[in-house]
This record gives C-alpha cells, structure tokens and sequence, in this order.
C-alpha cells in the first residue's frame, strides 16, 4: 500500500495545479506561449501595452513557434534590432529631404543614438544565445533610451517630432525582450 501512496504523492506534487501559477519559476526551458510571456511582460511594463505585445510577437512566431522563453525572448529581441534599423533607414531618408540646418542636427543625433541602440541590440542578442541573460539585460537597459534622446534632440530644437510613432514602436519591442529576458534570469 505504501509504494500506491507514494506513486499518488509523486503525481499529486509534479501536477501543474500543485503550486499556484505564480510561484511557479519561469526558466528559460519552460514552455511558452506569447500570450503568457506577454501578461508577464505587461505586468512589470504596462505601457507596452497587451495587444501590441501579442500582435507584434505572433506575427513573428507565426511560421516558427518558440518552445521555451529563450527563444521567445531572441525572437523579441530580433524585432527590437528590425525595427532600430528600419528607424535608422527612416532618419537618413528624412535627413537627406532636410534643408534646415537645425532639424538636420536632430535627426543626426537620432540617427547616432539608434545606430547605438542597434548595436547593444545585437550584442543582447549574443549574449541571449550564449545564455548570459544578466549581459543581455544590461545591453537592452542600454538601448532602451534610444527613443527618449532621439525625441530629446527635437524638443531642445522645438520642432515637432516626425518620428513619435516609430520611437514608440521601438521603446514598446524593447521592453518586451527585456521584459521575457528578465523572467529568465
């Protein structure tokens, strides 16, 4: 009988309904799911807000599913690095329709901060795929800021800003590799 109690106990204890959802630890093995890394992603940084995140990951694991976070974070952080370098080659084809000196300044700095942003994007990405997700972290920390000095620039020129909508798309996919990144530390 004691062998029978103990096979129920061991069941019993590895059912998913064993330990609430939320003390389970997520690991980078766990199996995800865009809508589960997304609710966590919008817990910790809700102006990504829900729809955007599933949208823009869906979309993008829509041929190839992710089996664990890992892979659900570097494709994250691949959409970042895409969309830092459309913004690059948006800024450069807004520069060269430019005439005034100033707002040419702007979209300089722009152009500067988001060749760095996609940079630290691509080194994040290495260090996700070498599994040192605490490098990783501090790499995406370091272009996230990105669209916040590009806009700077142009508040200090007091133009308006041509490229909110992109700065915005690029600050939310940003945060949501940073975000599936830091639930696997």
């Amino acid at each position: 009988m004691k062998p029978l109690l103990y096979l129920y106990l061991a069941i019993f204890l590895s059912a998913p309904y064993a330990f609430p959802a939320a003390v389970q630890q997520q690991t980078c093995g766990s199996p995800a799911t865009v809508e589960d890394a997304c609710k966590a992603v919008v817990d910790t940084q809700p102006a990504v807000g829900y729809d955007f995140c599933v949208s823009s990951l869906g979309a993008a694991t829509s041929l190839v599913k992710p089996t664990d976070l890992h892979e659900l974070a570097a494709t994250a952080a691949k959409l970042a690095i895409s969309h830092a370098t459309a913004t690059e080659s948006k800024i450069e084809e807004l520069m060269d329709l430019e005439n005034d000196a100033t707002v040419k300044s702007c979209f300089n700095t722009c152009l500067d901060v988001y060749t760095d942003a996609a940079d630290r994007l691509r080194d994040a990405l290495d260090n996700l795929s070498a599994r040192l997700y605490q490098k990783a972290t501090a790499q995406l920390d370091g272009a996230m800021d990105a669209a916040d000095k590009c806009e700077e620039a142009f508040k200090e020129s007091k133009g308006s800003f041509p490229l909110a909508s992109m700065d915005k798309d690029f600050s939310r996919l940003a945060s949501i590799a940073h975000g599936i990144i830091v639930s696997i530390e």
